[in-house]
């Protein structure tokens, strides 16, 4: 499973660099991988930065506002500049209490690009769960019983 967090990790990016969902590159360098095992499975979980975790959850309605800051880096980054002669500052505010008052809803980034490599994986996983039947069949029969 080590080898599927880095795929996983770049189809990630990949995604949000096509939808124009990451405007300073920050929240897609934050995005990582880890593997873990329980007794009966073995979890390929993937986090990043706040921002990352509600672009891909959302944020509830009637929540805190995001910070006033990260819309203005925000606005800034994707070129939005304020209307009505307000300040950024002020445009910024009105976007992050609109947030807070209203929710987003997210955008489910990881699973919309583990469908990218989801062929990939299974194949592979498939081939070698195979491979071990075929070492486990082997071995078994291979045996002198008696």
């Amino acid at each position: 499973m080590e080898t599927y967090g880095p795929k996983l990790e770049k189809a990630i990016r990949d995604y949000m660099a096509e939808n124009e969902i990451n405007a300073t590159g920050q929240t897609s360098s934050s995005v990582s991988s880890g593997v873990f095992e329980t007794s009966s499975s073995i979890v390929l979980a993937i986090g990043g930065s706040k921002a990352f975790t509600v672009l891909q959850t959302g944020r509830r309605k009637g929540a805190l506002p995001p910070p006033v800051a990260s819309i203005e880096t925000w606005m800034r980054s994707k070129g939005i500049g304020p209307g009505n002669n307000k300040s950024l500052k002020s445009a910024a505010f009105a976007i992050a209490k609109s947030i807070g008052k209203y929710g987003y809803k997210g955008r489910n980034i990881s699973a919309q690009a583990f469908l990218r490599i989801s062929k990939m994986l299974l194949k592979d996983t498939s081939e070698a769960y195979i491979k071990d039947i075929e070492e486990y069949l082997k071995n078994s029969t291979s045996k002198n019983v008696n």
